[in-house]
């Protein structure tokens, strides 16, 4: 077996019991090897030098084993034996406990000769990460202006800001269209305008982007945190979730936000784990473009605020390192969020409209609830419903197309809530914390904002979190079948993983190319019919000015502003207009004629005979035109 490593004891000199991070039992100081399960405290792979904590078996680097034999140590006593064992005066015995960090610490190094071993000794991990990448950026490109089919009305606001930002350049930190909206994704939007066209591809692809750039951010995310099987577990699963699947497709920038706290979080972790105080103001400066991104941010910020007071609270430091730590955080953060922390504080209640206005406060049922007593049963059946979010999501979502399935498949949420427990347990390591806390507060926002609609959306903070925890699941049961099972256990375990992706992604990727844009809800949030027609318009060698009869919208909606700039329109339907049937144009004229409007098509043809008609190719037209030369 390994010998163990010296280095705890010479850069911790200190006079108090440790942890064992195997059975968790409390150990004498200057004890080498834990006094119930025999393990180190801790351990030199054999292979490539990294120290890894005595609970491990395999190595967290290059995942080679560390002992010769699976289980070299007794099985842990059971519950009954553990509280036999319970030393009578536990306050006086049991030491302050303070965080377990369950994989080692980074150990990075910029030296050309460290990249070359370091690459060496990682490169499946790589290629499968690169692989990953690549899965995930066809997913999100393949047919991306076909699903889904329409365009939204506020993913037109995207391009249309988009060409703003072109136009005049920076244009703050938030904007009121769409009710209003965070800018930040907005700026690589009018990027990719300008580089490709004013196109429905470069609106979505640039979301997209942000999107891809997930996948390897989850990873490092995860693999800091949890190690390399959770991370590989986690990020697999992530690629074919048709939730950021869905949402990596759309104009909406919310995505953005799914990007941003990833790095965030992965970048505090590392600021907890590293010796330099400068990666606290890193960290801090990743956490300031939250604000940019998405409403939602306010619930990230918050469980990152509970990480780092659980950290502060339990980091064995001398009080002037925390505080130093938390300044440098402090001032990453307020530097990089300035410009929206400097609207809040000249107009607070333009900038918190859209938020207050998605409280559950405003909703109608919980606002005439019978008292207190009603209220609180109002405000459980919301948490009932939030616990059951990743199996079933049973309200149908008007503005994204979502809803009538649960955020994840069937395999990924039972292995997700079974890592939730398992984090629970191990909530001494800051990293399964984190997972508690950003599932926790994601779940939150389905409580107290307005129930009808945004489920999906607003929990988009908890992406990548719930696949670490699908990963910790799947993790516990290779471990447990190890421990019963020594020679098929883990055989199994990795059988029944590869099962649970392969199933799962296969369900999530029928059900988003296939079943979903056969949805009536998906249907009518994208409609496309409306497209196609002002598309047969522009068939036209000049379809001059459109006379627009449309009950539904008007030619100023924004998805016809953005995609349809270059055409002239009037709206002519009772609804936004006047509603007039002659031509008052002496150059060429469009009718474009849709629902209740198509009856008066005769009308318009014994008025002005001779023009070319297109009838919506379908048993119950959606739309007519009429077309006039002059």
């Amino acid at each position: 077996m390994t010998v163990p490593s010296a280095k705890h004891h010479q850069e911790s000199p200190t006079t108090e019991p440790w942890l064992c991070t195997a059975c968790e039992f409390v150990n004498r100081a200057n004890a080498q090897f834990c006094g119930r399960c025999g393990r180190p405290v801790d351990i030199v792979c054999p292979q490539c030098n990294t120290d890894n904590p005595g609970g491990h078996q395999y190595c967290d680097t290059c995942g080679a084993p560390l002992y010769s034999k699976p289980s070299p140590h007794p099985r842990a006593p059971n519950l009954t034996g553990r509280l036999r064992k319970r030393p009578s005066k536990p306050r006086r015995t049991a030491p302050r406990q303070g965080l377990v960090w369950l994989t080692p610490p980074p150990n990075w190094q910029w030296s050309r000769q460290f990249l070359i071993k370091w690459t060496a000794r990682n490169r499946w991990e790589l290629i499968a990460v690169l692989l990953l990448t690549a899965v995930a950026a066809f997913l999100r490109i393949y047919r991306l202006e076909q699903i889904p089919a329409g365009f939204h009305g506020d993913e037109a606001w995207t391009g249309i800001e988009g060409l703003r930002i072109l136009k005049e350049g920076w244009i703050g930190p938030y904007t009121t269209s769409a009710m209003g909206q965070a800018t930040g994704p907005f700026y690589l939007t009018a990027l990719l305008i300008w580089l490709l066209d004013a196109s429905r591809f470069s609106v979505r692809l640039s979301m997209g982007l942000f999107g891809i750039a997930t996948i390897p951010a989850a990873h490092l995310l995860l693999r800091l945190g949890f190690g390399r099987w959770v991370a590989l577990f986690g990020a697999t699963a992530l690629t074919f979730s048709y939730w950021h699947l869905h949402f990596s497709r759309l104009g909406f920038g919310l995505i953005s936000l799914a990007f941003v706290g990833t790095v965030a979080a992965t970048a505090l972790l590392w600021a907890m784990r590293s010796k330099s105080r400068w990666t606290w103001l890193l960290a801090g400066a990743c956490l300031g473009l939250a604000p940019y991104t998405y409403f939602a941010y306010p619930f990230f910020i918050a469980a990152e605020a509970a990480m780092l007071a659980a950290y502060l609270l339990l980091h064995k430091e001398a009080l002037r390192g925390k505080l130093t730590s938390l300044a440098l955080f402090a001032a990453g953060s307020l530097i990089v969020a300035w410009p929206v922390v400097d609207l809040i504080l000249q107009s607070p209640a333009n900038y918190f409209v859209r938020m207050l206005g998605g409280s559950i406060g405003n909703h109608q049922e919980f606002s005439e609830a019978d008292g207190i007593l009603g209220s609180a049963e109002f405000l459980a059946q919301r948490a009932w419903y939030a616990l059951k979010f990743l199996f079933s999501n049973t309200r149908l979502d008007g503005v994204d197309g979502s809803g009538g399935k649960g955020a994840l498949d069937l395999g990924t949420a039972a292995l997700a809530y079974l890592g939730l427990f398992v984090a629970i347990k191990k909530w001494r390591s800051p990293p399964h914390l984190f997972a508690v806390l950003a599932l926790f507060f994601a779940l939150l926002t389905l409580i107290v904002t307005e129930p009808a609609s945004g489920a999906m959306r607003r929990t988009i903070v908890a992406i990548p979190w719930v696949f670490g925890l699908a990963g910790i699941g799947a993790l516990f049961i290779a471990g447990t079948l190890r421990r019963h099972a020594a020679k098929w256990g883990p055989a199994v375990a990795a059988a029944a993983a590869a099962v649970v992706l392969l199933v799962g992604g296969i369900w999530n990727l029928n059900y988003y190319f296939v079943e979903l844009p056969q949805s009536s809800t998906f249907q009518r949030t994208f409609p496309q019919y409306y497209l196609e027609a002002l598309d047969a318009a522009n068939a036209f060698d000049d379809p001059g000015t459109i006379y627009y009869y449309s009950g539904q919208r008007t030619f100023k909606y924004e998805t016809i502003r953005f995609l349809y700039a270059q055409n002239r329109g009037i709206d002519r339907s009772h609804e936004f207009g006047a509603f007039e049937l002659e031509k008052l144009d002496p150059g060429p004229v469009t009718y474009l004629l849709e629902g209740q409007y198509m009856q008066e098509i005769d009308t318009i043809m014994d008025m002005y005979p001779g023009g070319q008609l297109i009838v919506h190719d379908s048993t119950q037209p959606l739309y007519i035109l009429y077309h006039l030369t002059g």
